[in-house]
């Protein structure tokens, strides 16, 4: 039987001819003590449960049925049935409101087991006691906001249905289901009734009042597990949070824009939410808080941000923040969206290998290279897949006749070793110039510097000896101009000591300097190093140590350690410390051009060890001997009747006096042989093994250098000799006063640098310059000193005069 009811004074009127019923029927509705009032909201429910207390209505709350240590356990429909029954044959002959009685069976399955209905059809059935019956007892349930699951009965004789349709608009409330728990998320009460289980649940509807707020945040597991039976619900909008992102986004509905959650990030998520306070919690002020900075919106302040906390939490918050932040979809954010590791190896990987799965694009290059930088700077190590991915295609790419090593160029960064590999070879193999890899492997560009040592002028040949040499050396093969020096130079012994007695020994040339405090010795230093270390010794202005004075000393023959180490012993005076071994080294067998890199590790780590922790004193870096890597490609001579030392450099005639050979230099005893060239006295040197023990210039002339905590004061002056420059001959000249041992002056023309050798006296002359007509300024500098000239270019090119005759 089914009724319905726009005002609260017709239901009233209704309840009133109900409860005494004389006519037909009476006996059935006296049986039948349940009627079913439904509404459309808790507003109206409220209103409804005022007026039965005010008329002598109980309010009978279902809570008090519950079970102690079964607070969040969902009493079944035959439960509840039987609880329904047990209690009306109690009760006396007064009437009762059952309440809440929808806020337990909204959640029941009646899509599969139509528990609902069946909960009707069942309770609708029960009788009062006699006495009960006798005094027209009444038992109300409100059923509220499930219209839809009670409408089914509307035609059905045996069952009392009266619904009330004031028309007033009420806010229906808003229900956030979460599986039994708030995160830690703070002042949530502020904002939010919280519901706990489905105890708290009842005992929160048996008497609707402005207590509850308009949303509810509840974290009963059943309900939880029940929710979906609700849905659909007039009374209440459902908002079920699967996870903590779904609880911060979807329940209290946080901005997170377009960031998505997955599961392997939900430990961070709920770490966030524990810090969120929702009174006042902004993203953006909190990140910037937490990481004490005001922006964290470019890829360096990200990076540096990374390396400054390496917690998981923090990364992932770095992470997640940038991306949420960043508009633009740049390489970095594209990175980070696909990059599931905190691990710096990882993430590092990501950069380095995805910018090869997209097209060309130069900012992203450009982003790309930044990134690499820093983590160079932080000594990362990408995984060994990520490694071989780049070499694979960089190499790619340089073997490509339509790219080549410039183009691969692009996509190079200063970080992994193959990488190192790859820049030493095309520029060892003239594939590119030196110049590509200033800043991306200044080690190997510092070491292909030419030398600009001050020397006597018949000395002079030593700065374009080494270049080759160092050429050579990064090529892995002799430059023909090399070997042609050396021809010259040791033609014989008598070229051989001609060049050689130009230079003071080491111990003579530092005989009487009492102001050095302390030696420092690397084994095998050789010239070649000059450029090289001077670049590391500028590293370390901050330290307080400059740079002094440079010379070229020779070696004692043969040029081997234990002939060498007594005269640093006797001119050091005990004031001699070794710090680093080139010599051992390079006697083992090695790969080109991993070895190149590995001897730049040395003699940097060397040096910087000392400077590193200068304490003011004036040092002098020396050395016994240097090293040739040129032997690895001379012959063997397997010579008969001596016995040789140091992979053949060096020997010792068995038989009375060694005969005259171009091929070595004979000592004064008659009876030490030293390699005049490449050749070994022996079997062949081994492929990519350095040597000593020789004659050629690498291996008899070694540095010295100097630094203190004072710095120079040079004055120098500069003329450009002409500003004229023509394309036959592109190069300039200027006359130089004030260079010091120390100083290599270049020239910047076109962005580009060019070295400035020694002529004669002061005068430098450049390399040869490429010409740009267009670019007419030509930079000096010598340390810090710098000078501006204008150029007068002339290309050679002739153009017709439109007006002659």
């Amino acid at each position: 039987m089914y009724k319905e009811f726009g005002t609260l004074e017709d239901l009233c009127h209704e309840i009133e001819v109900d409860k005494h019923w004389t006519g037909a029927e009476s006996s059935l509705r006296n049986r039948y003590p349940i009627r079913f009032v439904l509404f459309e909201n808790f507003g109206d429910f409220g209103d409804f449960v005022q007026v039965c207390q005010d008329h002598d209505v109980y309010v009978q709350s279902i809570e008090k049925w519950m079970k102690d240590g079964q607070d969040d356990k969902l009493i079944t429909y035959s439960q509840l049935a039987a609880l329904f029954e047990a209690y009306i044959k109690s009760l006396p002959a007064n009437d009762f409101v059952i309440a809440p009685f929808s806020e337990i069976t909204r959640f029941y399955d009646n899509a599969h087991y139509a528990e609902f209905d069946s909960l009707l059809k069942t309770i609708r059935l029960i009788q009062s006691p006699e006495e009960a019956q006798h005094d027209h007892q009444r038992i109300y349930v409100p059923v509220i906001g499930m219209q839809s699951k009670v409408s089914k009965f509307k035609d059905d004789p045996n069952i009392h249905i009266w619904e009330y349709r004031s028309g007033t608009e009420y806010d229906n409330y808003h229900l956030i289901l979460t599986k039994g728990t708030t995160y830690g998320v703070k002042g949530l009460e502020e904002h939010y009734t919280l519901c706990e289980d489905l105890r708290h649940w009842i005992a929160l509807w048996k008497n609707v009042g402005a207590k509850i707020k308009p949303q509810i945040i509840c974290t009963s597991k059943c309900i939880f597990a029940n929710s979906n039976n609700a849905q659909p619900d007039n009374a209440f909008k459902y908002t079920i949070c699967n996870n903590v992102f779904e609880f911060l986004t979807k329940g209290l509905r946080i901005d997170f824009g377009k960031l998505n959650a997955r599961e392997e990030d939900m430990p961070y998520w709920e770490e966030l939410a524990s810090n969120i306070d929702v009174a006042d919690f902004d993203f953006d002020a909190f990140v910037n808080q937490r990481f004490n900075t005001s922006s964290l919106n470019e890829e360096n302040a990200f990076v540096q941000t990374w390396f400054e906390y390496k917690d998981e939490f923090s990364r992932w918050l770095l992470k997640t923040y940038f991306v949420w932040k960043t508009e633009e979809c740049n390489y970095l954010i594209r990175v980070l969206e696909n990059v599931a590791s905190l691990g710096s190896s990882d993430l590092f990987s990501q950069i380095a290998t995805q910018i090869f799965e997209e097209p060309l694009d130069e900012t992203s290059i450009s982003q790309r290279l930044s990134l690499l930088r820093e983590a160079k700077r932080q000594h990362v190590q990408i995984t060994s897949l990520a490694e071989q991915k780049v070499k694979a295609k960089l190499s790619a790419m340089a073997a490509d006749p339509e790219r080549g090593p410039l183009f691969a160029m692009k996509y190079m960064s200063p970080l992994t070793l193959s990488e190192q590999c790859l820049m030493t070879e095309w520029v060892g193999h003239g594939k590119i110039e030196k110049n590509y890899i200033k800043t991306l492997f200044p080690e190997l560009y510092a070491y292909l510097l030419p030398s600009s040592v001050q020397t006597e002028k018949v000395n002079g040949w030593i700065n374009e000896y080494f270049q080759e040499y160092c050429l050579s050396k990064v090529g892995n093969s002799q430059t023909e101009n090399l070997a042609n020096k050396l021809k010259e130079l040791n033609a014989s012994q008598v070229s051989f000591e001609t060049w050689r007695n130009g230079f003071k020994t080491v111990k003579t040339f530092m005989h009487n300097r009492q102001d050095i405090d302390i030696y420092y010795w690397i084994d095998g230093l050789g010239v070649d190093w000059i450029p090289f270390i001077t670049r590391v010794i500028e590293k370390h202005k901050a330290d307080g140590v400059f740079l002094n004075e440079i010379y070229v000393a020779a070696s004692e023959l043969p040029t081997v350690t234990s002939v060498n180490k007594t005269k640093l012993d006797e001119m050091a005076d005990g004031k001699l410390e070794k710090i680093g071994d080139i010599d051992k080294f390079a006697h083992t067998q090695k790969k080109y051009p991993a070895y190149l890199i590995e001897e730049f590790r040395i003699v940097e780590d060397s040096i910087s060890k000392v400077l590193s922790l200068y304490n003011g004193k004036k040092i002098a870096f020396v050395s016994d001997h240097g090293v040739s890597y040129m032997a690895q490609f001379g012959a063997g001579l397997n010579l008969a009747g001596v016995e040789t030392d140091h992979a053949g450099r060096c020997g010792h005639w068995l038989k009375g006096s060694a005969p005259a050979d171009n091929n070595y230099v004979v000592l004064d005893d008659g009876k030490t042989l030293c390699s005049l060239n490449n050749n070994s006295l022996s079997a062949k040197t081994p492929i990519g093994q350095g040597a000593h023990g020789g004659t050629t210039p690498e291996e008899v002339l070694v540095p010295i250098i100097i630094v203190s905590s004072q710095k120079n004061a040079n004055v120098y002056s500069a003329k450009l000799q002409s500003n004229e420059i023509v394309a036959s001959s592109p190069i300039v000249r200027y006359t130089i006063k004030g260079i010091s041992s120390i100083d290599t002056p270049y020239v910047t023309y076109n962005g580009v640098d060019y070295e400035l050798h020694n002529m004669d006296g002061d005068v430098y002359e450049s390399e040869r310059l490429n010409l740009v007509s267009t670019s007419t300024r030509i930079i000096l500098h010598i340390g810090e000193f710098k000078q501006t000239d204008n150029l007068s270019i002339n290309t050679g090119v002739q153009e017709n005069d439109l007006f002659g005759f």
